[in-house]
């Protein structure tokens, strides 16, 4: 959770719960980044009641209002709110219907996002929230002053913003391993192992 709703208001009045969402959703896809704390995780749970999480000892670095990811479950998998905490005992917030059962291979991880990844999202609020009322709008005259507004097309927006806007998430974009094209691997003079496809030297393929 980026923001509460209840703060997010502040910046944005008519802000509703699905836009917190996709704004988070959004900065996590951009920066390929899950910003997950490693070092606040733990391996193996049952789920009870569909939104309880049954651990083996206590989660002791977990608190109320933190968001956690779900993670190696397959059915279960995402990111939730803790709601209450009790003994071995996490209560996650709001409607949440898990599959109940025992997962050995699952594990959660607390998720943690910077000071400053939030004063960016919190003037993405405020931006919405002075410009929302003037989509498709690109100029308007007030008395003998002309007011012009940034022209947002399709090729230049992330979830109706500006894509400029979000340029303080720079810093935490990770490469994405999973798609696009391998960079070449320095050669291993004492290696003989032929490097295949893009990864291969010599033919100038890259």
């Amino acid at each position: 959770m980026l923001l509460t709703l209840e703060s997010a208001k502040t910046f944005k009045p008519t802000v509703e719960q699905v836009e917190l969402d996709g704004l988070e959703a959004a900065i996590r896809g951009i920066t390929n980044n899950r910003f997950q704390n490693i070092h606040i995780r733990y391996v193996g749970f049952e789920v009870q009641n569909k939104k309880e999480l049954v651990f083996h000892s206590d989660p002791a670095f977990l608190r109320v209002g933190d968001t956690i990811e779900i993670s190696g479950t397959e059915v279960n998998d995402g990111l939730f709110v803790i709601e209450d905490l009790s003994d071995k005992i996490v209560t996650l917030k709001g409607e949440v219907a898990l599959f109940e059962g025992i997962f050995k291979e699952g594990f959660v991880t607390k998720i943690e996002y910077p000071a400053d990844l939030i004063a960016g999202v919190q003037k993405l609020l405020t931006y919405s929230s002075k410009m929302d009322s003037k989509v498709g709008i690109k100029s308007e005259s007030i008395s003998r002053m002309s007011i012009q507004y940034y022209d947002v097309n399709a090729s230049d927006n992330v979830e109706g913003y500006p894509a400029a806007l979000f340029s303080f998430l720079n810093k935490y974009k990770k490469m994405n391993w999973g798609t696009g094209r391998a960079l070449p691997i320095p050669p291993n003079p004492f290696s003989h192992h032929i490097y295949e496809d893009e990864r291969r030297f010599g033919d100038g393929a890259y």
